[in-house]
């Protein structure tokens, strides 16, 4: 879905539960998603080196260092997304709160404008309010 594209910017959801990357043919938006009973969010996008416009050339996921745990009911796990361009890269740090026996992840567009139905948790806790606001500003 992303490698080939140009990108013209990056965005990130005011609630951090969801990243917008825009594009001269239109925007594309990746939402965090939790297992279940569980919240997933954006804890850090880093922007690529040179700059925008560029062109994605992969994106593959990343093992990121357990983070450390708030108290013993509680389990954050770290996730990791890098999309490597032809001006740097952007790499995108994500968690997910749970119990322990759920996980999170990025979900991308299925089609254009069409998202996996089960997305958004239980009880709508995963889904964003899509109000965009530059990286730089969270």
């Amino acid at each position: 879905m992303m490698i080939g594209r140009a990108l013209t910017g990056v965005k990130i959801a005011d609630d951090k539960k969801a990243i917008l990357f825009q594009t001269p043919d239109g925007d594309v938006i990746a939402r965090a998603d939790g297992d279940c009973c569980s919240s997933t969010w954006i804890e850090h996008v880093e922007l690529p080196a040179r700059g925008f416009p560029c062109e994605v050339i992969s994106v593959e996921d990343l093992e990121m260092p357990e983070p450390e745990q708030p108290n013993e009911y509680e389990v954050i796990a770290a996730y990791g997304c890098k999309i490597t361009t032809d001006k740097g890269e952007i790499v995108i740090d994500y968690r997910n709160e749970s119990n322990g026996y759920y996980g999170g992840d990025l979900v991308w567009p299925v089609a254009e404008g069409e998202y996996d139905p089960f997305y958004g948790g239980v009880f709508d806790q995963n889904v964003s309010t899509n109000q965009w606001v530059d990286v730089s500003d969270t």
